[in-house]
């Protein structure tokens, strides 16, 4: 008993050792000269169009990939509970009748009945930290996963914004194209008119029409993208297309109000990437799943037990002299495994590796997004009251062509050639809208939506100052470059 009692006082003693790796770390401190802003999760709403909200509320609840994402969650979760499970001991129960001949040569005598109950525990102790790790690493896989959540949320909830603000511009775009068509078949019209007067060549008749024909190509291409653009909105919100089409969004809708983000962008940005958050959990998950697996080097130390009862009469298997039991340790350890553990601990490196890669990679994504849709926001601004300044001018030049014609001061071309002119800048200016929605829209998505991450480890790793690199596998090299 004393020897029992010292084996365990050993166990508990070794039973902090732990052989994971330190975490690999890269040092993206990212402090700005900017205000923080305040993103909503809601932040579509800001827009104030019940149309866009309805859209996305439905595709928050119906979409494909949300549901996915969140059975990945589950899964995720289950599979945290089982690790922890590892923590606790084995009991078994088992229980036996036996009929056996003590005398085989002589099978006809000296039978005897055996019953037997019990019940058995094994514990294996974490000496190493093999179990911890493996708990650790799927806790962090967990996390991840819920930020994968989040992460897709964002991504669907700005993708249905732009198919709609794409769908309101083609819509816009269809009637201006409608208008420039019919104008062009006046000019086509009315140079086939100088054409028979013999006023025109042949070649000024064929230019207006070719002109016709091309405004109808463009005409026909912007119906079929509102076909696509109702489609994939349909398959995202998982509403009918007619319902989309006609019930939803009304033809003449014009653009929503467009919302004005908070000045600059916040200090903490990468602590408002889910993404990043979700890539920093996976590269600790398999960090410590290197750990796990270095404890693999080691004996293994398990407390075994047993209780039970037997009697070769039943109705006497549960008295005192029946009972039986037994408490012991055992110790399990490799001795030649031809390499399957180290090979193992290689592979395990590999993945954190391949986790640094992509959480780098991650970080160096959401500084370009950022940096990307704070100039488009900037330049499509610029763009569109540009081109708002070019409708007024145009709007002039319409207006006064219009004046001469009905005085008689001029001739139905300049009129037609002023209208086609005014109706190119309502087209570009259109477009331009949409590009403007558009930047607005990234720009809530590479500011993250409205996520925050809440964990404190996570976000002191996020912070650091320096960089720690994988240091038990090197990274693979492409012998043809270095």
């Amino acid at each position: 008993m004393r020897k029992i009692l010292a084996f365990c006082i050993t166990a508990i003693l070794f039973a902090g050792c732990n052989f994971k790796p330190e975490t690999p770390q890269i040092s993206a401190n990212f402090k700005a000269d900017f205000n923080s802003s305040n993103i909503n999760d809601f932040w579509w709403k800001n827009f104030n169009d019940e149309n866009l909200n309805m859209l996305i509320d439905s595709a928050l609840k119906n979409n494909s990939d949300l549901a996915l994402a969140l059975n990945n969650i589950e899964y995720a979760r289950v599979s945290l509970g089982l690790s922890k499970l590892e923590f606790l001991p084995n009991f078994t129960l088992s229980g036996s009748a036996v009929r056996q001949n003590n005398f085989p040569q002589a099978p006809d005598a000296n039978h005897a009945n055996i019953y037997q109950i019990g019940a058995g525990l094994n514990y294996e102790l974490d000496l190493w930290g093999k179990v911890r790790n493996s708990v650790d690493a799927a806790d962090s896989n967990f996390k991840a996963t819920v930020y994968d959540y989040d992460n897709a949320r964002l991504s669907i909830a700005s993708s249905v914004a732009n198919l709609y603000f794409k769908f309101l511009s083609l819509k816009e775009q269809e009637k201006i194209l409608t208008q420039t068509l019919a104008a062009y078949e006046q000019m086509a019209n009315f140079r086939a008119n100088q054409l028979k007067a013999g006023a025109i060549n042949n070649i000024v008749y064929y230019q207006s029409k070719a002109q016709v024909q091309s405004a109808t190509a463009s005409l026909i291409a912007t119906k079929t993208q509102i076909n696509a653009t109702n489609t994939a909105l349909s398959i995202m919100t998982g509403k009918n297309y007619d319902e989309i089409l006609h019930n939803n969004i009304k033809a003449s809708q014009t653009f929503p109000t467009l919302p004005e983000i908070p000045a600059g962008i916040p200090s903490d940005l990468l602590l408002h990437r889910a993404d990043v958050a979700s890539a920093l959990e996976r590269l600790k998950a398999t960090n410590f799943l290197v750990g796990a697996q270095k404890a693999n080097y080691f004996p293994s130390f398990s407390l075994t037990g047993a209780f039970g009862f037997a009697s070769t009469e039943f109705d006497r298997l549960f008295v005192n002299n029946a009972s039986s039991w037994n408490i012991g340790g055992s110790l399990i350890g490799p001795l030649l495994d031809f390499g399957r553990t180290k090979k193992r601990i290689d592979l395990a490196n590999l993945d954190q590796n391949a986790s640094f890669i992509n959480y780098d990679k991650t970080l160096k994504t959401a500084f370009g997004d950022v940096r990307d849709a704070l100039v488009s926001v900037k330049n499509s601004d610029l763009r569109t009251k540009t081109l708002k300044d070019l409708l007024a001018t145009q709007q002039q030049v319409y207006n006064a062509a219009k004046l001469r014609y009905d005085s008689g001061y001029s001739d139905h071309i300049e009129l037609l050639d002023s209208e086609r002119n005014l109706l190119s800048a309502k087209l570009n200016l259109s477009m331009a809208n949409y590009e403007r929605y558009a930047s607005e829209v990234a720009l809530y998505k590479a500011l993250g939506g409205g996520f925050s991450l809440k964990d404190s480890k996570t976000v002191n790793l996020i912070n650091t100052n320096k960089t720690v690199m994988p240091n038990d596998s090197a990274f693979p090299v492409d012998k043809r470059i270095f």
